[in-house]
């Protein structure tokens, strides 16, 4: 019979459980092996694990944050400043706002002399500024490329630094007709221009000069020497790269058409104009010869086609040429007369010598038929009469002293670069603009001029006059006055507040055609007399008052204390005097009108200052 069995709960582990009988079992009977059972626990090492693992989470969260937000501030740092480890020419832009960064590199280009380049030519070494070749380097362009340095595109304009680095080169600038300019500048001390090869005569025979080799920029070499150096930070100090300028006509061309002249020379050339022969021997169709570098070389190795041939050939039929007449516009009197236009005869050169080279590439009988061409007038009687010109508009005259040369030599001179020039309709006309400036070289002579309120010789002496006397000629037409300036002190011998100054680059004398006609200026500059005339009836009349002077203040210079000038163009121990003047203001009023009818009223002001008495004392 089955013994009721107790069970036992002992607590063998923290999470163990040992089921069993109680105690031995009675009478010897073997007691069966305890259960044992496990099982986890609610309470304990669980939750302590489990909050290690978030604690894990929390602390590598927060580095991560940590670092995100490290990032960033450092890419906020570097927005507008060079990444770390950029560098230009050896100087750490690094950490650099871009202002700090541009100065940076301008100093780099300033201390090195970057901005310039030290050319060697036969004269000895030449500095010119690189801006006069378009190079340069580009300073902003340049701190922007370091900017950009290390750095990936994550988004669009958001630039991420990821700590990549280095030097960076500049970034070059190069404007190729700046270039251009630059090199017409340097050519004249580095190249040398090839001679060609040229026909020579020995009597009749045809002999070759030979040509020679010239010496050229080499223009893409200096650009790439000069932009590698700027690149490299470095100055350039060297040559100017040069090519071999080959001339444009070679001893072999030149010697091949010398074999082929014989046939040119191998007779004289007759040029018929109606009864009349001229005959061209060989030698003098020598001397009009020179190679053909055109198209229709290989035809026609030798031409014509040159200025001596036509100088020759004008002289020879001078008899048969009659220029064309222009139409002039003269004065008779107070009558206004155009002189009628006519056509002239000259010869048809184009047509000439082409025939000229035709006939010579023949042996035999060589006849060349002289053709003459209609020349027709550059201003005819048709147009003079369209612009209105049929009337005075107003003339004046000024004297002066045609023994004093130079002087009279200026005034001469600007009548004749005026004289002849038409002003149409609503345009303005410029005094300096039609003169051009006063040098000898155009025919203009030293004479006194004012400077500094002494007269002292310059070139163009005199021109005022002539402004004085067209001034008022515009005056009396009744024609606005735009500009006009009168002289620094009074000149007793030109009309009273009516005498006007000009100076070449400054001072200038202009007056408006505001008619509905042109104007034509005519000017006659005759044994002391100068008279300018406005051809071109306005239909004006002027009115004008001239007041009292005015305002009037002496120098203080006198006859007794005078103003001494050591004058170079006097010799030496020579003494002149010069009569000084007050100074003074006058006014002039002018009254235009048309039919009774007032157009304007104008006042001219002029002020004078006061001339010194002057004592000139000759060092020459």
């Amino acid at each position: 019979m089955k013994k009721s069995q107790r069970v036992s709960l002992a607590k063998a582990a923290p999470e163990t459980l040992v089921v069993g009988p109680p105690s031995p079992s009675p009478r010897g009977m073997v007691a069966p092996a305890p259960t044992v059972v496990t099982y986890r626990s609610r309470r304990g090492g669980g939750w302590a694990r489990r909050l290690a693992r978030s604690w894990l989470v929390i602390l590598v969260g927060t580095f991560v944050v940590l670092a995100c937000l490290a990032f960033g501030a450092l890419q906020g740092h570097l927005r507008t400043r060079i990444p770390y480890r950029v560098s230009a020419a050896g100087v750490d832009l690094g950490g650099l706002e871009r202002p700090a960064a541009d100065a940076a590199l301008r100093r780099v280009v300033d201390e090195r002399q970057l901005d310039t380049a030290v050319l060697q030519v036969p004269g000895g070494p030449l500095t010119v500024a690189l801006s006069t070749l378009g190079i340069g380097i580009d300073v902003e362009a340049t701190a922007a490329r370091a900017e950009l340095r290390g750095r990936l595109d994550a988004l669009p304009l958001v630039h991420l630094w990821y700590g990549g680095g280095g030097a960076i080169v500049p970034q070059i600038s190069f404007d190729a007709a700046t270039f251009q300019k630059g090199l017409d500048e340097l050519r004249p001390a580095v190249e040398q221009a090839p001679t060609d090869a040229r026909l020579s005569l020995r009597g009749e025979t045809i002999g070759v000069r030979p040509g020679k080799d010239g010496i050229a920029i080499d223009e893409v070499g200096l650009q790439r020497a000069l932009v590698a150096s700027a690149m490299s930070w470095r100055r350039y100090e060297g040559s100017i790269p040069t090519v071999v300028a080959d001339p444009a006509v070679s001893t072999a061309a030149a010697h091949e058409a010398a074999g082929q002249a014989n046939v040119y020379l191998s007779g004289p050339l007759r040029l018929r104009y109606r009864s009349r022969v001229i005959e061209l021997t060989p030698t003098e169709i020598a001397g009009m010869l020179s190679v053909n570098e055109g198209a229709d070389s290989g035809a026609y190795p030798l031409t014509f086609d040159n200025p001596v041939a036509r100088r020759v050939l004008h002289q020879r039929f001078r008899f048969a040429e009659t220029p064309a007449v222009n139409a002039r516009v003269v004065l008779q009197g107070k009558e206004v007369v155009i002189k009628a236009s006519k056509e002239g005869f000259g010869l048809d050169m184009p047509r000439l010598l082409s025939d000229l080279d035709d006939a010579a590439t023949h042996t035999g009988l060589r006849d060349v038929v002289v053709p003459l061409t209609v020349l027709r007038p550059t201003r005819t009687t048709e147009q003079l009469q369209e612009l209105g010109l049929s009337g005075l508009g107003s003339e004046f005259s000024t004297y002066y002293d045609p023994q004093n040369r130079s002087r009279a030599t200026n005034i001469e001179q600007a009548a004749k670069l005026v004289d002849g020039k038409t002003i149409p309709p609503g345009t303005v006309f410029s005094l300096n603009a039609v003169m051009g400036p006063r040098t000898t070289d155009r025919g203009f002579d030293y004479a006194p001029v004012i400077v500094d309120g002494v007269l002292r010789q310059g070139v163009g002496g005199g021109i005022c006059q002539f402004a004085t006397t067209l001034f008022n000629a515009a005056f009396f037409a009744g024609l606005p006055i735009v500009e006009r300036e009168a002289h620094y002190f009074f000149i007793d011998h030109y009309p009273i507040g009516r005498d006007a100054t000009v100076a070449w680059g400054s001072t200038d004398l202009k007056f408006l055609n505001d008619t509905s006609h042109a104007l034509m200026v005519r000017c006659w500059a005759i044994k002391g007399q100068l008279t300018v005339v406005l051809i071109g009836d306005t239909g004006r009349t002027v009115d004008y008052t001239t007041s009292a002077f005015y305002d009037l203040h002496p120098s203080p210079y006198s006859k007794s204390h005078p103003r001494v000038v050591y004058d170079g163009d006097l010799a030496r121990g020579v003494v002149s005097w010069e009569k000084g003047y007050d100074g003074r203001s006058v006014r002039v009023v002018r009254t235009v009108t048309d039919g009774g009818r007032v157009l304007s009223r104008d006042t001219f002001v002029s002020t004078y200052v006061a001339k010194d008495w002057i004592k000139r004392i000759g060092t020459r």
